[in-house]
């Protein structure tokens, strides 16, 4: 009797089994996750503080980060030499605004872009290295002032110590989700049209940078704005070869160095599917896409905000009063996958145009609708957001995470980090170094062109441990580096003083640069 009650359970459990299987849910997920915790395990005793980085020039992988010009201000006080400049390929210098009155370009800050004094703070900080008049080293040599002076500098300069600190390129980004609205009041009238193109690419090229990342969150589906995108684009590439074909001269087309378009991409479906991407491929650099923002305080329940993966199907809706909301009305998926995937199949993107946007900030929602038995908070009803960034509702930077209280989780199912406070039931979707760690794979395997983070001044910059920046860097072993760009050409630095003369912003370091050669 008992015998034969053990072969039904057995039995029992078979058929269980068996079942579940017919699902591709339960199929499909354990798979993922094992493969998600194998990789993390398999990385788990690695030293992160220990670069395994190796610069490739051809073949590297993009590492990009946003810089803005509110970085250096209290609480924040982040400048650009505290970032670890020999990881990074890219800065995306953020943000100068479009006028919606003049159609002309505008500093967002003037004091931090070309005012302050960057150098004093910089000098404080390499002779706590023991590097010797370092101060009279520096101010002898008459050097840009502001964000944008220090950038210059540090691409051409060995003053960090370390020879890869340096060779990044500089890109000046436009727009930016505050300044959404002044670009509809451009792209309706053809004078205010032509003065953006023309401003655009005088600002990029007066202030030394490399090339222009457009930002315009977002035209609306009317016909018309995604149209007016693509002109932009169409634009602002003819403008950029005319400037090559006056540096270098016409017969060298082709022959040179390249001015950048890249273009914040929007990292889910309803964006995506009225811009009109494959004319736009045509001439943009890289897409460096937004897959964050997901979830935040407009959303109806909680979620992760910057997940690589979902677990199915989602009621979702973008909301123009919002970046996004979750309404009825779709089937699409919030998620990196499935916008990176997109632009690969249904728009033909060369993947190695696309660059994987990574947050280096959480968002938090408080008074979350959880039981003490609950191990996932998302999907969860909520009442208001929390915080700890100055001046951002609902987001802390990641160096304000974990939350006091609380244990930082990663999810293998979605490819994101949290933490949960159960005394206020405060819970922060982020990513971390696992989810980094993962991602980074993830790029390799879709052979993508490489990461970048929104914005620099969250990550941990003290702690190679903890920082996002540094484990994917130590992961993707190899990063991009730029010692043959645009502005160490001598003749660009002579054009450059043609054209502006002394009074240019640049004049002074690059005709040291000139002398020097």
């Amino acid at each position: 009797m008992i015998w034969t009650i053990h072969i039904s359970v057995v039995l029992f459990v078979l058929i269980s089994i068996l079942a579940e299987m017919c699902f591709h849910e339960k199929l499909f997920k354990p798979l993922l996750r094992k493969k998600v915790l194998d990789h993390i395990q398999s990385n788990a005793n690695m030293q992160r503080n220990a670069s395994r980085m190796s610069i490739d020039d051809e073949n590297g992988y993009s590492c990009g980060l946003y810089y803005s010009n509110w970085s250096p201000y209290s609480p924040r006080l982040h400048y650009p030499h505290d970032i670890n400049l020999s990881q990074v390929s890219h800065i995306y210098y953020s943000f100068f605004l479009v006028d919606g009155e003049t159609g002309t370009l505008k500093s967002s800050d003037e004091w931090s872009d070309f005012a302050m004094d960057i150098y004093k703070p910089l000098a404080i900080k390499l002779n706590k290295l023991n590097r010797e008049d370092v101060d009279q080293e520096l101010y002898a040599k008459n050097l840009p002032m502001g964000l944008i002076g220090e950038l210059n500098f540090l691409r051409h300069s060995n003053v960090l110590g370390d020879k890869n600190a340096k060779d990044f390129k500089v890109i000046m980004s436009v727009g930016g989700w505050s300044n959404r609205q002044e670009f509809p009041k451009v792209v309706r009238d053809a004078k205010k049209f032509d003065k953006f193109i023309d401003s655009c690419v005088d600002t990029m090229f007066k202030y030394g940078f490399d090339g222009i990342d457009l930002d315009w969150e977002f035209p609306e589906d009317d016909g018309f704005e995604p149209q007016k995108y693509l002109e932009i684009v169409q634009n602002l590439r003819r403008k950029l070869d005319d400037l090559e074909s006056d540096i270098f001269g016409g017969h060298s087309a082709g022959n040179h160095n390249r001015f950048h378009l890249s273009m914040a991409t929007p990292g889910f479906a309803e964006k995506l599917n009225i811009m009109p991407i494959v004319e736009m491929n045509k001439h943009i650099d890289i897409w460096n896409m937004m897959t964050y923002d997901y979830y935040g305080e407009w959303s109806e329940t909680t979620g992760y905000h910057s997940n690589l993966y979902d677990s199915g199907p989602q009621n979702e809706k973008v909301d123009m009063l919002y970046k996004y909301s979750h309404s009825s009305g779709s089937d699409e998926r919030l998620c990196g996958n499935a916008a990176v995937t997109q632009m690969i199949e249904k728009f033909g993107v060369d993947s190695k145009k696309i660059t994987l946007g990574m947050a280096a900030y959480g968002r938090g929602f408080k008074k979350v609708s959880a039981n003490k038995t609950d191990t996932r908070f998302i999907d969860k009803a909520f009442h208001g957001v929390s915080g700890g960034s100055d001046g951002e509702t609902g987001i802390w930077l990641y160096n304000q995470l974990p939350l006091g209280g609380s244990n930082e989780v990663f999810d293998p199912d979605y490819v994101s980090a949290f933490c949960f406070n159960p005394k206020s039931k405060t819970f922060v979707g982020y990513d971390n170094v696992d989810s980094v760690s993962v991602k980074t794979q993830y790029i390799k395997d879709m052979k993508l062109a490489g990461g970048f983070w929104w914005e620099s001044c969250g990550d941990t910059h003290n702690d190679p441990s903890r920082s996002l920046v540094n484990t994917f860097v130590n992961e993707i072993t190899s990063i991009k580096k730029f010692p043959n760009s645009m502005y160490h050409q001598s003749s660009v630095l002579k054009y450059y003083i043609k054209r502006y003369g002394a009074g240019g912003f640049l004049t002074s370091i690059f005709a040291q640069m000139i002398e020097a050669k």
